[in-house]
């Protein structure tokens, strides 16, 4: 008997073999469903907040590539937003570098400690990313991760939409998530 699965098949059987195993199973060929629009809802509103009270000196980006000095002179994350050094803009460089990046911010919904989660985690704390934000719309979720050591973020703190979440200096402002946009419990993306 031969089985023919189509690429959201094996992307379903991928998250069934993650969520009983924690093994990550990538499918080549297969891209991700394309973003709902409240994931970019969610995005315009932390930059609209942001970008007025950075630094003069810092910029909110979205989706740029940052180095991964641990994994290799071509390996990169690409965060949904960084903000990072406005001279950034006009360089030639195409990785910022991760101590560059004063925060982080990666909007998807992954189940509490599931191997989405720890990944993504894992991945930026392993660069030296300073400050990561994680926001779940799904769940209405978030979590601020900082102090980067050994793969690890030594402060986690976590909260739910309507608690705001606080940035320390440079940023020295808090990104308030009562309005933040939330998925329907059937949305992937």
């Amino acid at each position: 008997m031969r089985v023919t699965l189509d690429h959201g098949q094996l992307r379903s059987a991928a998250r069934v073999v993650a969520r009983w195993t924690g093994v990550r199973v990538d499918v080549p060929g297969a891209p991700e469903p394309p973003p709902r629009g409240k994931r970019y809802g969610v995005l315009r509103q932390i930059e609209a907040q942001l970008a007025p009270l950075v630094a003069p000196d810092l910029v909110p980006l979205w989706a740029p590539a940052v180095a991964r000095p641990d994994a290799g002179p071509d390996a990169y994350l690409t965060p949904d937003l960084a903000v990072c050094p406005y001279g950034f803009l006009g360089s030639d460089e195409s990785l910022l570098h991760p101590r560059a990046v004063e925060l982080a911010v990666v909007v998807r919904p992954v189940a509490a400690g599931g191997p989405d989660a720890n990944t993504a985690v894992s991945a930026y704390a392993g660069a030296g990313v300073r400050l990561l934000v994680l926001v779940d719309p799904l769940r209405g979720r978030w979590s601020l991760n900082s102090h980067p050591r050994g793969g690890r973020y030594r402060v986690v703190l976590r909260g739910a939409y309507g608690e705001g979440i606080p940035l320390p200096v440079p940023l020295g402002c808090g990104i308030e998530t009562a309005r933040l946009p939330r998925y329907a419990a059937d949305t992937a993306q």
